[in-house]
C-alpha cells in the first residue's frame, strides 16, 4: 500500500475521532473528571466516558466520591451504582503507600459480574486522577469482594481503547 493511502487512512480515523467527540473538550485540558457508563450498547471501544468535575479546584477523595455518587449530568452517561450507594468511609491504607481504602454503603455489594468491573473501574479511574492514589481498594458494608482476582485495583489495569478494533477497521477500510 502506497504511503499516500496510510497518511489518508489516518487523517480519517483522526477525523472520526474528532467527529466522536462531538466538540467536548479534551481529557487533558481538564483538572479533573468523573467517570461513567455510556447509555446503550457499545460497538466497538469503551463502555465508559467522563464528564467534567464540576465541583471546586484539588478536590480530595471524597469531594470526588461524592460527586462521582451523585451521577452523571451530561447527556448519553448513566451510573453504574445502584440506587442509593453512599460513601462510608475512605483511609489510606499504612501497609501500602499509595492505596486509598474506600467503604460504600451495603448497596454496592449487589453488584456482581461485569456490572461490578464497570463501577469499580470508574471509582479507579476517577481517584486515580488524585497524585497520591496508586491504588484502590472498595469494600462494601466493611467487607471486600471475594470474587475479585485481586483487591488493590489500578487505573493501569482498565483496556479504555481495544487498539486491535481500531487496526482491524482500518485494514478493512484500506482493504476497500
Amino acid at each position: 500500500m502506497s504511503r499516500t493511502v496510510r497518511t489518508l487512512a489516518a487523517l480519517l480515523a483522526a477525523l472520526l475521532l474528532l467527529a466522536a467527540c462531538g466538540g467536548r473538550e479534551d481529557r487533558e485540558e481538564q483538572d479533573f473528571v468523573l467517570y461513567y457508563l455510556l447509555e446503550g450498547e457499545p460497538v466497538h471501544g469503551s463502555a465508559l466516558d467522563w464528564e467534567p468535575y464540576p465541583g471546586e479546584a484539588d478536590p480530595g477523595p471524597e469531594e470526588l466520591l461524592t460527586a462521582l455518587l451523585a451521577g452523571p449530568t451530561q447527556e448519553g452517561l448513566t451510573s453504574p451504582f445502584p440506587r442509593g450507594v453512599s460513601l462510608l468511609s475512605w483511609d489510606w491504607d499504612e501497609e501500602e503507600p499509595g492505596v486509598l481504602r474506600i467503604t460504600l454503603s451495603e448497596q454496592y455489594g449487589a453488584l456482581t459480574d461485569i456490572s461490578l468491573t464497570l463501577a469499580d473501574y470508574c471509582i479507579v479511574l476517577t481517584l486515580s486522577q488524585l497524585e497520591e492514589v496508586e491504588g484502590v481498594e472498595i469494600r462494601s458494608g466493611g467487607h471486600s469482594a471475594g470474587y475479585r482476582s485481586h483487591q488493590t485495583l489500578r487505573a493501569d489495569e482498565a483496556l479504555l481503547w481495544d487498539s486491535s478494533i481500531v487496526q482491524a477497521e482500518l485494514g478493512e477500510q484500506e482493504a476497500s
